[in-house]
């Protein structure tokens, strides 16, 4: 993964680059194990100056790719997936699920698409449940948009060794958000 970045970092300002951003973010939605994070957060650090560019290209790749995968989700879903369910008798609980799901599309989606929750997991599930299209795509873009944009405008403004730091801890700081995340809605819930 290291050579890959580096030679990233050394060819930034080719136009190959850009695709490669674009393809990895698309993939990252639909079954990529690598969080393009790292891509975005190391060609915004070397190339500064393209920092918009890179948070626009990771957005609407990654926006594309959960569009794919919503649609997958729900292929996959029609050709196997009710079998499934009615072969072990789960009906009942599948619908309280996609009732879940579908009245907090917004909230589960925007979560997942700014955390390190693996966006890619809930992009196919909410096709396999069939949530509501607009608040799944919203909430995609907004969570996918607040996330690398705030990415590529940290590392075009400290530079290369906070990227290094962010990405060396990058899941504890995750984890830092998604608590704080919690602790709020709990807090708003119970005390507000």
């Amino acid at each position: 993964m290291s050579k890959l970045l580096t030679r990233l970092e050394n060819e930034a300002d080719k136009k190959y680059v850009l695709y490669v951003l674009a393809v990895v973010s698309f993939l990252e939605s639909v079954i990529f194990p690598i969080p393009v994070d790292v891509f975005t957060f190391s060609l915004a650090s070397v190339k500064p100056k393209k920092w918009v560019k890179f948070g626009l290209i990771a957005t609407v790749s990654s926006v594309a790719g959960a569009f794919f995968a919503y649609f997958l989700g729900s292929y996959f879903f029609n050709l196997f997936g009710k079998q499934f369910i009615e072969f072990y008798g789960y009906q009942k609980h599948f619908n309280h699920v996609v009732k879940l799901f579908d009245n907090n599309t917004f909230i589960v989606m925007f979560t997942s698409a700014f955390t390190i929750i693996p966006f890619k997991i809930f992009t196919l599930i909410g096709g396999a449940l069939k949530v509501s299209f607009i608040p799944f795509i919203l909430a995609s873009v907004i969570g996918r948009g607040l996330r690398f944009f705030l990415e590529v405008y940290l590392a075009q403004r400290f530079g290369k060794r906070v990227t290094d730091h962010i990405i060396k801890r990058f899941n504890l700081y995750s984890v830092i958000f998604v608590l704080l995340f919690i602790i709020y809605f709990l807090f708003k819930k119970y005390f507000m």
